[in-house]
């Protein structure tokens, strides 16, 4: 009798599984707390109306010869097949750099984001992790600092709210600024930004 009810079962979350949809809505979704799911769609949460276009490209702040360079990717249907319920999102991504001489034959690299993650061989698939574009030319999201000389005990550096404002106007301009999180800190959690904070950033390539 066991044996059936475990069989039963068996073919009852093996056809449940299978008879699984996909269901595309659009990114705003995944970030609404009203939105209800069901269990009968595996989603995927889609740019639909095009809100990462504007910033994914090269974007850069120059400083005398020290040129902050930022740049945005898109990555499409990233899976998470582990969560519960699973499903797919499109993800906007990026790494920053300060250089010297930007763009010279003598440019020198002075920091980039894209390290590994403390003393490990495993990179950081990104720095900057946004909450996603979800209305026109404004993001927001978590940005880490890994620029300046990192604490052992925080080896993704210094956490800050990222907020980034692409001027309707000129769409090859945007305001970015960076904040500390609001709330409790520990007493030796680094508290101090190497990257820039408060700076117009001018697009260069898409």
């Amino acid at each position: 009798m066991k044996k059936i009810v475990y069989l039963f079962l068996l073919m009852f979350i093996t056809t449940f599984s299978y008879s699984q949809q996909e269901k595309i809505e659009e990114i705003r979704q995944y970030y609404n707390p009203n939105f209800n799911t069901s269990p009968f769609y595996i989603y995927y949460y889609k740019d639909i109306n095009n809100y990462f276009t504007p910033f994914i490209g090269t974007w850069i702040y120059q400083n005398g010869n020290q040129t902050f360079v930022m740049l945005f990717w898109k990555e499409t249907k990233i899976g998470y097949p582990d969560t519960n319920p699973k499903y797919y999102v499109d993800e906007l991504r990026g790494h920053y750099k300060l250089v010297q001489n930007y763009g010279q034959p003598n440019e020198q690299l002075i920091y980039t984001s894209q390290k590994n993650v403390g003393n490990s061989i495993t990179p950081w698939p990104t720095i900057v992790m946004s909450n996603q574009p979800t209305e026109p030319y404004k993001m927001t999201g978590t940005i880490f600092d890994v620029a300046g000389v990192l604490n052992p005990s925080y080896p993704t550096g210094v956490r800050g709210e990222l907020e980034m404002i692409i001027n309707p106007a000129n769409p090859n301009t945007a305001q970015w600024e960076v904040t500390l999180p609001m709330g409790m800190r520990g007493l030796d959690q680094p508290s101090t930004f190497t990257i820039p904070t408060n700076i117009t950033l001018t697009k260069v390539n898409q």
